[in-house]
Formats: structure tokens, C-alpha cells, sequence
């Protein structure tokens, strides 16, 4: 249990930082902690199946669970796209009998 309070401490704190390097809305600094928490922990548990150990704390496994989160967090912006700005109403363009 101490394992998985640490990982959720470092992948929230990877997604958080990859927000602040990326910038966006809220939406986007959900989508990027909950990335990282989901690539995280498959890293951690692909590394446990295959027996790959680096970088341990603990249980576990930082350096396979940090590269699943760059990975997971680098696709998650790819897949989300550019994001969406919104307009706080709707906006016309002037037009000559605007004046009269």
C-alpha cells in the first residue's frame, strides 16, 4: 500500500509538471494527471512481468514507470489535438448598414 501512495505521489507530480511545461485548461491538467497515473502504474506493472528492475524504490519500479508516463503523456497530447479555445459569445463582423 506505502508503493502505491508513492506512485500516485510521483505520477501525479509528472503530470502535473508536463501541465506546467505544456500549459492549457483544466480539462488538459486532468487528462494529464490521469494519463500518468494510468501510464505509471502499466509501466510498473509491465516491468513486475517481465522482470525488469530499474531504479528501484521500494516496490517499485521508477525508471520503466517514468518512461510509460512520458510515453502515455506525450501520446495523450498527440491524441487530444490542439486544444480548443472558447469565445464568450458570439462575434459578427461589422457591415456597412451596421451605421446607419
Amino acid at each position: 500500500m506505502p508503493g502505491a501512495a508513492l506512485g500516485l505521489l510521483i505520477a501525479s507530480i509528472l503530470g502535473l509538471l508536463f501541465h506546467l511545461a505544456r500549459g492549457g485548461s483544466l480539462p488538459r491538467l486532468a487528462l494529464y494527471v490521469m494519463t500518468a497515473w494510468i501510464s505509471f502504474f502499466a509501466g510498473q506493472f509491465v516491468s513486475s512481468w517481465i522482470g525488469w528492475e530499474a531504479w528501484r524504490v521500494g516496490t517499485l519500479n521508477l525508471l520503466p514507470a517514468f518512461l510509460a508516463t512520458g510515453i502515455g503523456l506525450t501520446a495523450a497530447t498527440i491524441l487530444a489535438g490542439p486544444e480548443r479555445h472558447r469565445t464568450r459569445g458570439a462575434r459578427r463582423r461589422a457591415t456597412p448598414l451596421d451605421d446607419e
